[in-house]
């Protein structure tokens, strides 16, 4: 009983962390803090925009007044930071059903091994509220991949345009309706559109960089902010950033080699090691079996 309590009660905390209720947004830029980039007025203007809804948006839409009311303004970062693939009612209900049928699948396939019945519904239970955090994390993660490996060549295009005479919102515009749409193009078009209906330019940089939550997008938004309050020409600035950010991926790059081989010991003591011990000890062992040991020399 002891142990239903603790894990009742972790999930009770997991589930108060991603309403939330314990969660504390800090902001990347140094000047000018994003205080008001925490409030729940930018984060439902971001969340019910009608041009990022997508189909799985039926219960947000229908029940919007009732959707800003919840207090779960780290899960709609979350959300917002994986590209909306839910709205907040799709993806509670998604875990919902998630701790439903989980249980209900765990006892018809694992039912007949010899498990605790009490063991088996809790560890589902936990897997069942688990899967959706883990998918959303996951989520996050592929976007925020694909947004860095797309950062820099459309950081070129963007140098190319205003080298030409373009200013950047223009740049912007033209690049987001030239190229293939994409995770960042479609962030640049939120920027756009955002400057379209009154927002400032240097606003609408520090709402890209904080639903993307990504290091390379937070420097790239602090260094258009800085040329723009510095009458930097913004070229100039777009270079250094597009260097910048390709220096960073290849720190990263870097990084993630010197980690590979780390990574590679427990495969090779795992499955490698016992294969080449069984090729190389298995005839001695066998002879040993078939004739004895001899000592003899």
């Amino acid at each position: 009983m002891i142990v239903i309590g603790l894990l009742f009660g972790v999930c009770v905390y997991m589930l108060f962390y991603q309403l939330g209720l314990f969660a504390s947004e800090k902001a990347h830029l140094p000047s000018e803090a994003l205080a008001k980039n925490s409030d729940i007025n930018l984060i439902n203007e971001i969340y019910i925009n009608p041009s990022r809804s997508k189909k799985w948006f039926s219960l947000s839409n229908k029940y919007k007044a009732y959707e800003q009311r919840i207090p779960a303004g780290n899960l709609r970062r979350r959300l917002i930071k994986a590209g909306l693939p839910f709205g907040l009612f799709e993806f509670l209900l998604f875990k919902l059903l998630s701790l439903i049928f989980v249980p209900v699948l765990s006892f018809i396939f694992l039912g007949n091994l010899t498990l605790p019945e009490n063991t088996l519904f809790i560890f589902s239970l936990v897997v069942g509220f688990l899967l959706p955090e883990l998918w959303l994390n996951a989520q996050i993660k592929k976007r925020q991949r694909q947004i860095r490996k797309d950062l820099p060549n459309i950081i070129d295009l963007l140098n190319l345009c205003v080298s030409g005479g373009l200013d950047f919102m223009l740049a912007v515009n033209r690049v987001v309706k030239d190229l293939k749409p994409c995770e960042l193009t479609q962030e640049l078009s939120e920027v756009y559109r955002q400057t379209q209906m009154g927002k400032s330019r240097r606003e609408a940089l520090k709402n890209f960089a904080w639903r993307t939550d990504m290091p390379e997008v937070y420097s790239f938004a602090r260094t258009l902010v800085q040329a723009d309050r510095m009458g930097t020409p913004m070229a100039d600035a777009l270079k250094l950033q597009s260097e910048e950010i390709r220096t960073m991926r290849f720190h990263r790059g870097e990084a993630m080699a010197l980690k590979a081989p780390i990574k590679l010991l427990f495969p090779l003591f795992a499955f490698i090691l016992p294969v080449v011990l069984i090729i190389v000890g298995g005839p001695i062992i066998l002879q040993f079996v078939s004739e004895g040991i001899n000592l003899k020399f």
